[in-house]
């Protein structure tokens, strides 16, 4: 039983020797991080793709995995190709044998303005020459606030004119090729349609400007006389009245 007993540590000792505890020695995989980060920003796509395994696999956003140095070449030289530069951050690198991993964050530029931040998770393993290369990479974007959509300027117009019939000149507003197609198509967005209840020949109408000079043309010209003589508009009855400020 004595015996036994002091087998016990011996035990303890060889079992916690036989398990690869995580190392404190992230120097090479962190060197390495380094030195993606330096090839990126020189644009040397060939030693960027010398810091992944043959048969490395990269997972990228929106995209399906790619194996082997060929697919981490067309991903990273686009980046390239498109005058983006980046810098990582490594919040965590880890190494236990051969085997090592990173977690980090990653911030893109181009043009001299950040265009793009994400994360990333990378596991490195050091080869037969001693020389530590990624062997997975996976990366996403983070979501970017999306930019307001302005609403373009518009200035609303109210034009009040009798004509010599209101069905007929109402008549001229209806249809697929109707005066709306007309007046959109030279700087109105929308144009309403108003009569009179009180007086069936006073008729108006409410326009959304998005292109005052085009419009005051194409009402002046050739075709927009013709059209308001056509809809028996009476000129001299027209009041124009412009949105006060």
């Amino acid at each position: 039983m004595n015996k036994l007993i002091s087998l016990i540590p011996l035990l303890l000792l060889a079992t916690a020797c036989g398990q690869s505890a995580p190392s404190s020695d992230t120097a090479g995989i962190e060197a390495g991080s380094d030195a993606w980060e330096a090839a990126l920003n020189a644009k040397d796509i060939d030693a960027l793709v010398n810091l992944y395994t043959d048969d490395a696999r990269l997972l990228p956003p929106g995209g399906e995995m790619t194996s082997g140095q060929d697919g981490v070449r067309a991903a990273f030289g686009a980046m390239i190709d498109a005058g983006q530069s980046g810098e990582t951050t490594i919040v965590e690198a880890t190494v236990s044998g051969d085997v090592g991993y990173i977690v980090g964050t990653f911030t893109v530029q181009a043009g001299g303005e950040q265009v793009g931040t994400g994360k990333y998770i990378e596991t490195w393993r050091r080869g037969d020459d001693g020389q530590w290369r990624i062997a997975n990479d996976i990366f996403n974007n983070d979501s970017m606030p999306q930019p307001k959509k302005h609403k373009m300027a518009m200035t609303h117009l109210m034009i009040m004119h009798e004509v010599d019939d209101a069905n007929h000149w109402m008549s001229a507003w209806t249809g697929d090729d109707s005066r709306h197609k007309l007046f959109t198509e030279n700087g109105a967005a929308k144009v309403h349609t108003f009569r009179s209840a009180d007086n069936p020949n006073l008729t108006g109408l409410v326009i959304g400007v998005r292109d005052m000079d085009a419009l005051n043309a194409m009402l002046s010209s050739d075709e927009g006389q013709a059209a308001a003589a056509e809809d028996g508009v009476r000129e001299d009855t027209m009041v124009t009245l412009i949105e006060a400020n």
